[in-house]
């Protein structure tokens, strides 16, 4: 019989299958990894159109707003503590705050009389003293009945249409809003509402002119200075549907691997209202620039993105 002269795989041979095994194991996990990307914003636009769907089906039929939002802003405006503890770096960067002076500015009075008007008179709001032990969950924590590890838990930032206001109690000094800031030039201070400053975000930077906002709404001009109040769609606005013709069922959470993590950073959807821009050459967004009825321009998620950037990284992660 012969014999067999090839005792096994040359040197050579084994160095050829074994990259060609890594190269393989490689683009197996690149993809995977884009599936999971894929996934996730396809999963954002989608809740981004049913929840932007169902809060204008709520509205339509029911001729106001559901209530009890969340207010992403500290109480007195403080960028540190309470709420900030849960913001991811792109919801600082893509969102700011209104610091109203006081309860009686003509501004505030015209703006809480228009939300009011249309079903928004509470606002689930946290203070910079809240701080929060182990097992709160992030999401969860804009809610007064956050558990007994929680002090100074989320309460109600109540107001009627005079524009008086209820923290705990009567509040007439200073509180904060969660805005989407609007500028002419990137410069801070130069568009303001009531005689505040709204340009800066909760990173404490100016935005470069009122870009976001033209791209959510065109009439929304990059070189004018507006007001869109930013409120997430938590967990106590399905809350007040119950019973409605028009009931929503729960509020979606929003996930980007590491970038915002529901575990330890706000992860709700959020509504953008526009409650007025001002007029003409004007930086100062007064009462009489006030609409009468706010308008919800659209949902985004919290990095800011709309449905059409969602589902466009939806396409780049392929």
């Amino acid at each position: 019989m012969l014999k067999n002269k090839q005792g096994g795989f040359t040197l050579l041979e084994l160095l050829v299958v074994i990259t060609l095994l890594a190269v393989l194991s490689v683009g197996a996990l690149v993809a995977y990894d884009g599936i999971g990307e894929n996934a996730s914003n396809v999963a954002a636009a989608n809740n981004i159109k049913t929840a932007d769907s169902s809060i204008r089906a709520y509205r339509a039929i029911e001729n106001a707003y559901p209530n009890q939002w969340d207010n992403l802003a500290n109480l007195g405006g403080e960028l540190t503590g309470g709420a900030a503890d849960f913001l991811a770096a792109p919801t600082k960067d893509f969102f700011g705050q209104w610091v109203v002076p006081g309860s009686a500015n003509a501004t505030w009075v015209a703006a809480a009389a228009a939300l009011e008007g249309v079903g928004i008179d509470e606002l689930q709001t946290l203070q910079t003293t809240s701080t929060f032990g182990p097992g709160v969950v992030p999401n969860l924590a804009f809610n007064e009945s956050e558990p007994s590890n929680t002090a100074n838990p989320a309460d109600e930032l109540e107001f009627d249409e005079t524009g008086a206001v209820d923290y705990g109690g009567p509040h007439a000094g200073a509180f904060a809003l969660s805005i989407v800031p609007s500028s002419t030039g990137g410069i801070a201070g130069d568009c303001q509402a009531g005689g505040v400053s709204i340009t800066q975000n909760f990173s404490g930077n100016p935005v470069n002119e009122s870009k976001a906002l033209n791209l959510i709404n065109d009439a929304l001009d990059d070189d004018g200075c507006h007001l869109v109040v930013a409120l997430g769609f938590g967990k106590d606005v399905p809350g007040t549907t119950l019973g409605s013709r028009v009931a929503i069922s729960t509020a979606p959470t929003y996930t980007n691997g590491n970038v915002v993590n529901p575990s330890i950073h706000y992860a709700r959807y959020i509504a953008l209202f526009h409650l007025g821009s001002a007029a003409g050459a004007s930086t100062d967004v007064t009462a009489a620039d006030i609409l009468a009825k706010p308008r919800l321009l659209a949902i985004v998620d919290t990095e800011g993105r709309t449905i059409d950037q969602a589902i466009a990284g939806a396409y780049a992660s392929n």
